[in-house]
């Protein structure tokens, strides 16, 4: 009886062992991709930071699960690379590693094979992954083609797409300008080329505050309303010039999507009043206003900037005064005895004037 219990103890902990999740390797990254070719395996890497929660969350979570940890054992030799250290470091600049966590698929020479970016179930991760296994898979085959030369308008189309989905943003952000530059104006209003001016999981990559192609829409809104819809086109419009001037009152405006610094110009500003003047958009009047706003924001002028509060609040659409309010709240108690008179006197206003009740008991505090 007692060797049979023994016998039962030795087989579970070899199915405990054998089911602990993935197993990632001890050895360098050069050593595992050493290893996969000789086994005739892929090497899956997972592209991490201390930092990162998603990471954090895939580790503890979907890992550690025996049917993914037996599913990759059997498949791939697992790498772990952290990308602010030692051999990460390179990785993430050879493969554009931008986003965390990022997944890649290598073959033994390091080629990248497949990539996806973030934290998700572990029923969409190992479907990602088979996807992965397919030679023939989106990626490789789209990578490849660009690396052969192919630069048609339908190729860059799609492979645009594939860039921001893997999140190498950087990349996929000049291939969109290059793609724009090769259209014609009629083809830029075409609906397949709408993503690149519309709000959409790209927007903030190619078509947002700074971008050539919102102002390129800004300018020739008539035309895209006639081929993509008028209400599209006048959302799309609305919201980002709010989304302008809020950038603006926060101080986001003033650096670019690299983190470099955007200087204040007159220009830019004057340019925006214009092409909101010539909309149709209900709320324009509003808008010009928060241009006023996001102007002397700009030019640090807190007197004038406290003055427009007190005086042009009450105009505002009721989303447009939640975001100025957000403002005037937290620099009520700043700058100068006259500018904080005028918040103060403003907040007054706002209490008489708010759209949102919600509002109106901050604006007492």
């Amino acid at each position: 009886m007692k060797r049979i219990l023994l016998l039962l103890m030795l087989i579970a902990g070899v199915a405990n062992a054998q089911n602990n999740g993935i197993l990632f390797e001890k050895s360098s990254l050069s050593a595992s991709l050493l290893k996969a070719k000789n086994e005739d395996k892929l090497v899956f890497v997972d592209c991490y930071t201390v930092w990162c929660g998603p990471c954090k969350e895939m580790a503890q979570n979907v890992f550690t699960i025996d049917t993914v940890g037996a599913f990759f054992n059997r498949n791939f030799v697992n790498v772990q690379l952290d990308m602010e250290k030692g051999e990460g470091k390179a990785a993430h600049i050879k493969y554009h590693v931008e986003a965390y966590p990022s997944f890649l698929l290598l073959d033994g020479d390091g080629n990248l094979v497949y990539k996806f970016v973030g934290a998700m179930s572990a029923k969409e991760f190992v479907a990602k992954i088979k996807e992965g296994q397919n030679p023939s898979n989106r990626v490789a085959v789209m990578n490849k083609m660009y690396a052969d030369g192919n630069r048609s308008k339908d190729f860059l189309r799609e492979y645009i797409k594939v860039k921001i989905d893997m999140m190498e943003t950087t990349e996929g952000a000049q291939i969109a300008e290059q793609y724009f530059d090769m259209l014609s104006p009629a083809e830029k209003l075409l609906p397949e080329n709408w993503y690149l001016f519309s709000n959409n999981r790209y927007a903030m990559y190619v078509s947002d505050v700074h971008s050539r192609n919102f102002n390129y829409l800004a300018d020739h809104w008539r035309e895209f309303a006639t081929v993509n819809g008028k209400e599209a086109v006048q959302e799309r419009l609305d919201n980002m010039y709010r989304k302008t001037a809020e950038y603006c009152l926060h101080g986001w405006y003033f650096k670019n999507s690299r983190g470099k610094d955007h200087p204040y110009q007159q220009a830019e500003f004057d340019n925006y009043r214009t092409q909101i003047k010539a909309t149709e958009l209900e709320n324009k009047e509003g808008l010009i206003v928060m241009m006023d706003m996001a102007q002397a924001a700009g030019q640090k002028d807190t007197v004038g900037l406290a003055h427009l509060f007190r005086d042009k609040f009450a105009i505002l659409s009721k989303k447009n005064q939640s975001i100025v309010f957000t403002y005037m709240l937290s620099y009520s108690k700043k700058g100068s005895p006259e500018a904080r008179l005028a918040y103060k006197e403003a907040m007054d206003n706002v209490i008489l004037t708010a759209k949102d009740d919600r509002i109106i008991p901050l604006a007492k505090h």
